[in-house]
């Protein structure tokens, strides 16, 4: 090999340089668009962290940059959350019937505590 000029990159391993950036730049968005389908499967963020050992948040940002939650997914959860919203609101009226001295005693039973 010639002597070359401090600083400078010869053009094969330049190109081959260049080829490797690209390479990584498409594995990346091949890896964020694979996490936001196993999101879309129905896959939850806690396993796909735990599969991939990738942080939650980073999970769920990329999930919502490729379009998680799907419109099905979200319908879905809001159908879940309606029954529970509905006895929420029945403990709400309960409590405010009763009054807090006598719902602390209803519950008493209910509630796990120190023994």
């Amino acid at each position: 090999m010639s002597p070359q000029r401090r600083g400078l990159i010869p053009e094969p391993q330049l190109s081959a340089l260049k080829a490797a950036q690209k390479s990584a730049a498409d594995a990346a968005e091949q890896y964020q668009l694979a996490v936001a389908d196993a999101l879309k499967a129905g896959g939850s963020i806690r396993v796909v962290h735990d599969v991939t050992r990738l942080s939650t948040s980073t999970a769920q940002k990329w999930g919502h940059a490729h379009g998680w939650p799907t419109p099905a997914q979200r319908k879905q959860w809001a159908d879940e959350q309606a029954p529970r919203d509905e006895w929420a609101a029945q403990l709400r009226a309960a409590r405010a019937v009763l009054g807090d001295d006598l719902w602390r005693t209803a519950c008493q039973p209910l509630i796990p505590g120190p023994k």
